[in-house]
């Protein structure tokens, strides 16, 4: 992790209308958003990751830091919401379109590490903006 993030691109278009949509909800509703594309996140990426050459202190740490944003925008909300769906939706098909059906898993793991990025700074604009 941390090394130049590839030039190749996933066939599985990102949800920027989501989160315009939630950028326009309620604190509440944008702290829940957060939290489910944190945790959306954190399952991908539990996934089996012996192909990666990421180094695995960086790994280990980043996930970590990662829970630790997840539990504390979870303990933000009052209660639980209705997960979105379509984000669900686009993360599945995320780990379809590439961990599924790419034959190097590495360069697999290359471009799931590019969409977590594209995840992460629309997160902190999010939040940085709006809470």
């Amino acid at each position: 992790m941390g090394e130049k993030i590839v030039d190749d691109s996933v066939g599985v278009h990102f949800p920027e209308e989501l989160y315009k949509l939630a950028r326009k909800s309620q604190p509440q509703r944008l702290t829940w958003f957060i939290s489910q594309v944190l945790d959306e996140v954190s399952q991908l990426l539990e996934e089996d990751l012996d192909t990666v050459a990421w180094d695995e202190k960086k790994m280990k740490d980043f996930m970590s830091t990662l829970n630790t944003q997840l539990e504390g925008t979870e303990s933000c909300v009052v209660s639980k919401m209705k997960k979105s769906k379509r984000l669900n939706l686009y993360f599945k098909k995320l780990r379809n379109e590439t961990l599924g059906k790419m034959e190097d898993e590495a360069q697999a793991w290359e471009l799931i590490r590019k969409e977590v990025h594209k995840h992460l700074k629309w997160v902190d604009l999010l939040a940085s903006t709006r809470l």
